[in-house]
């Protein structure tokens, strides 16, 4: 299966449970995913949003969803990077004009880890090495 529309927003899930009979368990492995992800390889040849002399068809990670503990029991937290609010994906989704004061300029491509009402800026390494449960890309 391809896809024949690339999203502006694509978020993955991955699976971090796994049935054993009738127990589940949580799978704790690290999945490497990438800062910058080219969807090319899973387009049709003739992607309908998509420049035909284009050979890629970039995303970049903006979001982060980590679950730590037990099937039973555990914390969700998130990685957030700091963007600015004419971005494409902003230009889409607010059809609109955007407020002055919305602009992050001072802390563009900066990550955030959110816990509840914690919130501190963490090198891209740290994000990269998380135990993602979800993925959130936009297109670039």
């Amino acid at each position: 299966m391809l896809i024949s529309l690339a999203p502006p927003v694509l978020t993955l899930h991955l699976k971090r449970f796994q049935q054993a009979g009738f127990n589940l368990r949580k799978i704790n492995k690290h999945i490497k995913f990438p800062e910058i992800l080219d969807l090319a390889p899973f387009c049709t040849a003739k992607c309908k949003n998509v420049a035909e002399e284009s050979t890629r068809v970039l995303y970049s990670l903006y979001g982060v969803v980590e679950h730590s503990g037990t099937m039973r029991s555990g914390h969700y937290t998130a990685y957030a990077k700091a963007r600015t609010a004419n971005s494409r994906l902003s230009d889409l989704v607010l059809r609109g004009d955007v407020p002055q004061d919305f602009e992050m300029e001072s802390t563009k491509g900066q990550w955030f880890h959110i816990s509840d009402s914690h919130v501190q800026a963490v090198p891209t390494a740290k994000v990269l090495n998380s135990q993602a449960y979800l993925l959130f890309y936009e297109r670039i």
